[in-house]
């Protein structure tokens, strides 16, 4: 019951508007070589002798919605249900449906717009072997039998339901069949076969679906391994990164600390040297003072030599100090400026390791960002399906609520309609005839109305009256006389009015009819009918000839 009050369904008066078959047209089918069907929107019916192909129109629409050659009862497979009178020059057959798709059930109406025309060919040289879905224009839009489905089951269209479709076996099938049979009309009728096959899917979806996930964390191992490798890899490039600072900086202080000894050692050097130089010119002035006073004694001169070979020796001295601290800061110059050659070295390096803990960082990001991305689309494709087998299963438990349910509502529902149906026959039997009668009650008291406001003529029809003054009004154009109604020249005799209706039907029901005498009269008679919308039953008309 909750399916079937899903569906959708037309309003009280009004008339379909999509699903609804309008033409038909079949090719070299069955026994047909060309034909067309046009068909209204209502009830159709086609008739015709034993084998002039009533059957192969409604398999035409059994095998172009989507049937296969077997449901059809008249074939094994496609290709026999070409027409065999065609020859060996025929490529095959083809069969057109032409469907309504107005209002708001149509079925994507922006494409195909007011109706969807399906085309099924067969075949028999390697051609073009499936479905074609036309627009309005006939133009091509599809050929993917997903599409006719998602159209058919839109439009509520179920070609494999008995219900919907039911040929000669089905029908001898549902009236003489073995219980087995029936069983198995009643399955599909109630969609129950639709529904077991549903479910069956949704299992092996399911299935597939543990399937997949089992192989994707199996494809996964290899990737957390590479991950480990990698953070393992990340974790040993970032001590290296330390270990370089830690020599950077090292490097850096053992510079500056001999930098700091040497120059120490220099300052030094320089304050002897200092020193010497204010001894040496202490003692010019000694030697230049002594020579002014050359005009002395011997012994002078003689304390005067001494002391002068004294100074000169010192002289000597100091100047051997002097090359000698001069070579020292040299020679302690000598490491101070190797120093400052590995300092640059060192930087040299220092920029040469940033340069290369740079690259490494970069190449560190991107192995970084791929692993991300990976466990990132493999999360994302493992929660899809995740939530795929949910709904699966969701779908899969509603199902199987709405079977119970639905097959005990559909065995009560048969038991009270094979309870009812022969009264509600007999009710539509009795309802007919009272409706019947109601009917003709109605016509006569509304016509004994008419003629007792003084038309005498409606008693014989309601446009009698308006024929005959039309007849009178155009009495110059007709050739000959016009009489009629035939029973406004009759009457009946007093005391016999009970004879009134066998007389009547002894007439045979023409009291309404004119006589005219020539085919001209005749002519203009009738455009008078047409022209007042007389039926086939009003105003009839008869011809006599004068004589």
């Amino acid at each position: 019951s909750l399916i079937l009050s899903e569906r959708a369904t037309n309003p009280v008066g009004k008339p379909p508007e999509a699903g609804v078959i309008k033409k038909i047209y079949v090719e070299n089918f069955m026994c047909h070589r060309k034909l067309t069907v046009e068909l209204c929107q209502n009830v159709n019916f086609i008739n015709g002798a034993n084998g002039s192909g009533k059957s192969a129109i409604l398999a035409a629409v059994q095998i172009c919605l989507g049937a296969g050659a077997k449901r059809t009862h008249r074939a094994r497979n496609l290709k026999e249900l070409v027409r065999k009178e065609a020859g060996s020059n025929c490529a095959g057959a083809k069969v057109r449906v032409t469907l309504l798709n107005r209002g708001d059930d149509g079925f994507q109406r922006d494409v195909y717009g007011d109706t969807i025309t399906v085309e099924r060919s067969i075949s028999l040289r390697g051609g073009y072997n499936g479905y074609k879905l036309l627009d309005d224009q006939l133009k091509e839009k599809s050929r993917s039998k997903k599409d006719l489905d998602a159209m058919l089951d839109q439009l509520n269209i179920q070609v494999e339901n008995p219900v919907a479709v039911l040929d000669q076996e089905e029908a001898k099938k549902f009236l003489m069949g073995k219980e087995e049979d029936k069983y198995a009309f009643f399955i599909k009728a109630t969609e129950l076969e639709r529904l077991d096959q549903t479910y069956a899917s949704a299992v092996d979806n399911i299935q597939d679906l543990e399937e997949t996930k089992n192989r994707v964390s199996s494809s996964m191992v290899e990737s957390k391994a590479n991950v480990k490798k990698l953070y393992k890899e990340w974790q040993e490039f970032q001590e290296l990164e330390k270990l370089e600072d830690k020599i950077l900086d090292d490097r850096v202080l053992f510079a500056w600390s001999a930098y700091n000894v040497l120059n120490g050692k220099v300052h030094e050097q320089e304050k002897i040297a200092r020193e010497i130089d204010t001894k040496l010119a202490k003692r010019q002035q000694e030697l230049e003072k002594a020579e002014s006073t050359l005009n002395v004694t011997d012994d002078e001169e003689n304390v005067l030599k001494e002391r002068m070979n004294r100074l000169t020796e010192e002289a000597k001295e100091a100047a051997g100090a002097k090359s000698n601290l001069e070579a020292e800061l040299k020679k302690a110059n000598a490491p101070l400026k190797k120093r400052q050659q590995d300092l640059s070295h060192m930087k040299r390096e220092e920029n040469n390791a940033k340069k290369r803990l740079k690259d490494a960082t970069r190449h560190l990001q991107d192995a970084r960002n791929q692993v991300i991305a990976a466990a990132g689309s493999a999360k994302t494709e493992e929660a899809r399906r995740i939530a795929k087998i949910q709904k699966a299963e969701q779908t899969l438990a509603q199902a199987r609520d709405q079977v119970d349910p639905l097959q005990e509502s559909i065995s009560l529902s048969l038991q009270k309609y094979e309870q009812l149906e022969p009264h509600v026959d007999q009710a539509k039997h009795n309802v007919s005839q009272v409706q019947s009668q109601l009917y003709a009650v109605s016509k006569k008291v509304k016509d004994l109305k008419s003629s007792s406001g003084g038309n005498s003529l409606a008693v014989f029809g309601q446009k009698c009256a308006a024929m005959r003054a039309k007849v009178d009004s155009m009495r110059r154009k007709f050739r000959g006389p016009v009489v009629g109604p035939l029973g406004a020249y009759l009457k009946i005799v007093e005391g016999k009015e009970h004879l009134a209706k066998i007389a009547e039907s002894a007439i045979g029901g023409g009291l309404d009819r004119f006589i005219v005498t020539n085919d001209e009269d005749r002519a203009l008679f009738m455009k008078l009918r047409r022209d007042l919308n007389c039926s086939s039953r009003e105003c009839g008309l008869s011809q006599m000839h004068q004589g």
